[in-house]
């Protein structure tokens, strides 16, 4: 950027062998003005304000001090000064240090001290305005934020949306953008002015978390403008294109009184909740789902407890096909995005409990750290059924073999169990929970160690308790029913029968008769 010089002297010779002694433009600077006087040159500073002034100390009507002093005190300029001054000039120009002239130049002036010189102010010039942008930019976007969300007393509300030049009369549209992967606010700008400046509309940028960018866009409703709705869809467009990423939007309500703001804001973040119902190559737009239902619970428990089964039996097919169902599940029934987030972090959960129940290192798990943070980044409904399949194929793979490591010695204490608490109602599915096992794959593993069925050796053990009692004692038998487990007398009568091939009246008399 090249910066106004104002060149002031009494001497039109020192004034053009300035012209022609300096190379201007490489310096950072280009000459916009002369005057002859300090009085010319204060009314030409105070209209209007070049970056820099070069001026004499002795000058006629009003000398070189007096008008950088006059400056200081009597105008909103900003400009910088360096003094020329002659050599009885110096204690002179000493006293112009508290005014902030940036340099003083003695004459005869040479060419590479005073290019020097302007290049240290061009570089001055440059940061100060870099500080004062940025600045500037964390006030209004401060001012924004406390506006968009409530913060603001409304006795100061008219006295900040005048700061932010927030004209009456004008529409305004709070639009929340997130992009797939990180984007400058200064790349994000250049996009959106060249969109919004075409259409003679202004905008204000508010960053977020999740690489979201929040855009407020400002319209004249008196010209032909293509509206918010038009403004997003060309916006994405161009997003897409010039950073080669998905880009979703959400649009807000279009409001016309600036004490709605907020409300144009909230509405974005509604909009927010329908990522996963709605579309995501067009522009979500509150106004157009206003109406539409929304569901804030997350999946019934039995989906969960299902899906931990398929999860241990290590079935990859149907892992894939729960995922996508679950997915598919969240756009038919129209889940939010708060709780397709508890939903899936759920998940997230249980896998991770259940690999530390069987002693495993989660961290084994290279998909873990994007998973326990996927909702901080603006995945796409594609992405995160990626990554939820991926994490959850890898998870299985880990929990099958720690499985397959723990089932040999479970398998034993289970057995046990059984010998010691089969007058309990047990059920296959009731131990494995005790033992952290799926239970498809303990009755599996059970057989192929014991060569018998888990139920079959359940009764076998009870009818074996019951044998003896019929041998050593004189219950009767409902009482030896009751006393191995069974509720139902007659069902023992029939379940002795078939294992023993005769009544248990028959086998102790059997016996008694040995």
């Amino acid at each position: 950027m090249v910066y106004r010089v104002f060149l002031v002297d009494d001497d039109r010779y020192v004034r053009k062998g300035l012209r022609s002694l300096i190379d201007w433009n490489s310096c950072g600077f280009e000459v916009c003005a002369e005057a002859d006087n300090g009085e010319d040159a204060l009314y030409y500073i105070k209209n209007e304000n070049p970056d820099l002034v070069i001026t004499d100390i002795r000058m006629p009507v009003l000398d070189g001090l007096a008008l950088i002093k006059h400056t200081v005190e009597l105008t909103d300029s900003s400009s910088n000064f360096i003094i020329i001054s002659g050599y009885s000039d110096f204690s002179y120009a000493q006293k112009a240090v508290r005014y902030g002239v940036h340099d003083f130049i003695l004459k005869p002036i040479d060419k590479d001290e005073l290019e020097s010189t302007l290049k240290k102010v061009s570089y001055k010039i440059k940061k100060e305005r870099e500080r004062n942008e940025s600045n500037e930019h964390m006030i209004r976007n401060s001012i924004l934020n406390d506006l968009l969300t409530g913060k603001m007393e409304e006795a100061i509300q008219k006295e900040n949306l005048e700061k932010l030049r927030l004209q009456q009369g004008r529409l305004l549209c709070y639009m929340f953008f997130e992009l797939n992967k990180p984007v400058s606010i200064s790349s994000f700008r250049e996009v959106v002015d060249g969109v919004i400046s075409s259409n003679k509309h202004s905008f204000y940028i508010r960053e977020h978390s999740r690489n979201g960018i929040g855009l407020l866009v400002t319209f004249d409703p008196d010209t032909n403008f293509i509206g918010s709705n038009g403004i997003a869809e060309v916006l994405q467009t161009r997003l897409r294109k010039e950073f080669d990423t998905a880009v979703t939007v959400f649009v807000g309500k279009t409001i016309q009184d600036h004490e709605e703001l907020r409300q144009s804001y909230e509405t974005a973040v509604m909009a927010l909740q329908y990522k996963f119902i709605e579309p995501e190559e067009n522009p979500i737009i509150f106004e157009n789902i206003a109406e539409k239902a929304i569901n804030y619970i997350e999946l019934d428990q039995s989906f969960y407890d299902a899906f931990m089964e398929e999860i241990e039996e290590f079935n990859e097919t149907s892992i894939v096909d729960t995922v996508e169902r679950m997915m598919r599940e969240f756009q038919e029934k129209s889940f939010s995005m708060s709780a397709v987030e508890t939903s899936i972090n759920r998940v997230v959960h249980e896998v991770v409990t259940k690999i530390k129940s069987l002693d495993g290192d989660e961290s084994q798990v290279t998909t873990l750290p994007a998973m326990l943070h996927w909702e901080e980044h603006p995945l796409t409904h594609k992405q995160i059924k990626q990554l939820l399949s991926d994490f959850v194929l890898e998870s299985a793979e880990l929990i099958f073999e720690l499985n397959k490591n723990n089932a040999k010695g479970n398998i034993v204490r289970i057995k046990k169990y059984i010998d010691t608490n089969f007058r309990e109602n047990l059920t296959l599915k009731g131990i494995a929970k005790e033992f952290y096992m799926n239970p498809v794959y303990m009755g599996q593993l059970f057989k192929n160690t014991f060569g018998i069925y888990f139920k079959d050796y359940f009764l076998q053990v009870r009818m074996n308790e019951a044998k003896k009692m019929l041998r050593q004692t004189d219950m009767k038998i409902y009482e030896v029913a009751e006393s191995v487990g069974f509720t139902n007398p007659d069902y023992f009568v029939i379940q002795f029968e078939k294992l023993v091939g005769m009544s248990p009246s028959k086998y102790r008399n059997k016996v008694k008769e040995k």
